[in-house]
């Protein structure tokens, strides 16, 4: 057997017992699970049912608490109505025993027959009578009265307005003679010939149901409190000074109080204790009773019920964690090599994005989605430039760590997470933007740019002198009825893109429908100086320089046989034809113009054939009138400011198939020719200070 042979029989000796050593791990992976899940199983089963009681439970201490509050708050509620029926009785005497008795008095015996009270316990209240007037006549008060009248009253003149017989009761708390605060209950007085005699009034004292109060079992912190339907509060139990007469009608409480028709929990505005509330109003009165159980103390026996069983769960479930350990480290062996195949298979190594054969899947996964929803769909090429260059200078380390930072700069900008970005090849990143049209890829990319630019890597060998990128992006609309119509033209789409963003000056974005028209040129870094200077040329220019240019270009397209020569002047907008030949126009957009692509440096620009040249395939002057195939522009440099103010420039309806280096020494001539009169142009039309200034 040759060595080849011993060799090609080891490997497949060692593919035997990989496949071998994976199948048995396979197997102890499958029975481990199987182990784990039956013990979650019981672990999730009884957790499912200790939760369960212990909700229950919760539930149940809720709902009695709120019953009970419920209860209590009615009970409140009707001792309070029988205490205003009581006071309504002894109304109904007094007025009984005026009519059979006009020089009825209050003695003490009749005083605590109506009004109740003893010598530890205030009165009910106190009866007063009025005569048709409003004049106090009669009192079963005692102490010393400081009001005699009361005809303003709201009750009084209710019932002087009024024959029927019927109860009165204000919508207000208000202040007996007494200082106190009472509700006022009152009926009418009428004489044996059926007028007006008078009113009736008892005053109820509200401080009357303080025993009522302080006999509740509410708990150390429950609390039952009576308020005035202004919002004031009337009386409370337990009692802290300072809080009863203080209105409460600007506390969110108060009003859930005021609309309370269930049970509720609440933050107290007086001791801030949170309670389970219960609240009425009484009756067609002036008044609101609410009972108020300690939510912690509503939850108390349920806690330390929780926490018994709680203990015992836990001792359980830590058995039972116990086993599941055993089998964990097993499992998690399993997964952490699965995630690692994973990871091989789907991430590049070296920056941790996707690596090309995930965008792929994932491309044609999202193109389908785009296709089914109608959604767009687009994609974005990254090259970093010169990157081969910044290898040679830095070495391959620097590169890679070069490359990590832009991945992980370019991570840290994919907001979305649809989005997706994957090494596609060397220095070349693709990104999957979903559901984002061509408005939105590009400004994604345009901050992707500037992200990478900010970065600020040194690159001695960029013109920037930092590390750019190029970017192309282009978009899917579906339906579509022109290209791209498929994943593979999308990428395509970019990838042109991309080409043309590297083509006309790198460090830009550049997208597919740019391409489709023509890519407009690079704004010069020295524009502001620049365009002032082509202004200032534009603005002194005088027919006979235009005749002299004219001739310069004359004999441009004679000496290199061309249909077109011309010298253009570049502004911020347009580009101006100050000297032509075989053109009929003065001026077009700056975004058609071949010219401005010669603005950023000092070479010749010779494109060969326009229609195989990406930055001017689309170009409107291409695809149309006047069909230019070839062209070739050598730029007209200003002394003073080393800016380029535009080109001389010779163009043609056939591309060339070369163009020589004396060729373009011939075009710098005639470029020298044209600049001298712009010169004297520009030396015209110049002050000291626009000399010093552009000097400057």
């Amino acid at each position: 057997m040759s060595g080849a042979d011993r060799k090609d029989g080891n490997i497949l000796k060692s593919l035997r017992e990989w496949m071998v050593m994976c199948q048995t791990a396979g197997r102890q992976g499958r029975r481990g699970f199987f182990r784990a899940l039956v013990l979650l199983s019981i672990l999730i089963g009884f957790t499912t049912l200790f939760a369960t009681l212990l909700i229950d439970q919760r539930q149940q201490a809720w709902k009695q608490a709120g019953i009970g509050a419920r209860n209590l708050d009615a009970s409140v509620r009707r001792d309070i109505l029988m205490s205003f029926h009581n006071a309504d009785q002894a109304l109904l005497s007094v007025r009984q025993m005026l009519r059979h008795n006009p020089d009825f008095r209050f003695d003490q015996q009749t005083r605590k027959a109506l009004l109740g009270g003893s010598a530890t316990q205030a009165a009910l209240g106190e009866i007063y009578i009025l005569d048709a007037r409003g004049n106090l006549v009669l009192s079963s008060q005692t102490n010393l009265r400081t009001r005699t009248n009361f005809a303003n009253e709201s009750y009084f003149y209710t019932h002087e307005r009024t024959t029927g017989d019927a109860l009165f009761t204000p919508k207000t708390v208000t202040v007996s003679p007494l200082g106190e605060v009472v509700v006022t209950l009152s009926r009418r007085l009428t004489a044996s010939d059926g007028k007006f005699a008078g009113v009736a009034v008892f005053s109820l004292r509200l401080d009357a149901f303080k025993p009522l109060f302080h006999s509740l079992e509410l708990g150390d912190k429950g609390a039952v409190s009576l308020y005035a339907t202004d919002g004031t509060l009337l009386l409370r139990t337990p009692e802290i000074e300072g809080v009863v007469g203080r209105n409460y009608v600007t506390s969110p409480m108060f009003w859930q109080l005021a609309a309370a028709t269930e049970p509720f929990a609440a933050l107290s505005p007086i001791d801030h204790i949170e309670r389970l509330f219960s609240a009425s109003h009484v009756d067609d009165l002036p008044l609101i009773v609410a009972v108020g159980r300690s939510v912690e103390e509503i939850y108390a026996g349920w806690n330390r019920l929780a926490l018994t069983t709680g203990l015992a769960f836990t001792v359980l479930a830590a058995c039972v964690i116990g086993l599941s350990l055993m089998l964990g480290a097993e499992l998690r062996q399993r997964r952490s090599n699965e995630q690692r195949y994973r990871t091989l298979a789907h991430v590049d190594g070296l920056t941790g994005l996707y690596n090309r054969r995930r965008f792929d899947i994932v491309l044609e996964t999202e193109f389908a989605n785009a296709f089914k929803l109608g959604a767009p769909l687009s994609i974005i090429m990254i090259d970093v430039d010169r990157f081969k260059l910044f290898n040679d200078l830095y070495g391959h380390q620097a590169g890679d760590d070069c490359l990590k930072t832009i991945a992980q700069t370019i991570q840290l900008h994919l907001k979305r997470p649809a989005d997706m970005a994957a090494r596609y090849g060397g220095e070349e990143i693709a990104i999957i933007l979903p559901n984002t049209d061509a408005n939105g890829v590009e400004a994604v990319a345009e901050e992707l740019r500037a992200a990478i630019e900010e970065l600020a890597i040194p690159h001695a060998r960029s013109h920037t002198g930092y590390v750019t990128a190029s970017l192309g992006a282009a978009t899917y609309v579906s339906p579509a009825d022109v290209p791209p119509l498929t994943s593979a033209e999308l990428v395509a789409a970019a990838d042109q893109a991309l080409y043309g963003a590297k083509r006309s000056g790198r460090n830009r974005v550049v997208t597919h429908a740019c391409v489709q028209i023509g890519i407009p040129a690079p704004v010069p870094a020295n524009e502001t100086i620049r365009a002032a200077r082509v202004k200032s040329a534009l603005a002194h220019m005088t027919p006979e320089v235009n005749v002299g240019l004219d001739r310069v270009s004359h004999m441009a397209a004679q000496s290199f046989g061309t249909s077109m020569a011309f010298v253009t002047l570049v502004d911020t907008a347009h580009q101006s034809f100050v000297g032509r030949s075989g053109l009929a126009s003065d001026e077009i957009p700056r975004d058609l113009s071949f010219c401005a692509h010669a603005l950023a440096g000092p070479d010749a620009l010779v494109v060969l054939d326009a229609t195989r040249d990406v930055r001017f395939a689309g170009n409107a002057l291409v695809k149309g009138d006047p069909g230019i195939r070839f062209y070739a522009g050598t730029p007209l440099i200003d002394a003073e400011t080393g800016a380029t103010l535009g080109s001389l420039c010779i163009a043609d309806q056939s591309p060339r198939a070369s163009f020589s280096d004396d060729q373009r020494e011939l075009l710098r001539g005639f470029a020298s020719l044209a600049l001298e009169q712009i010169r004297a142009v520009l030396a015209r039309g110049e002050t000291p200070v626009d000399r010093q200034r552009a000097s400057a």
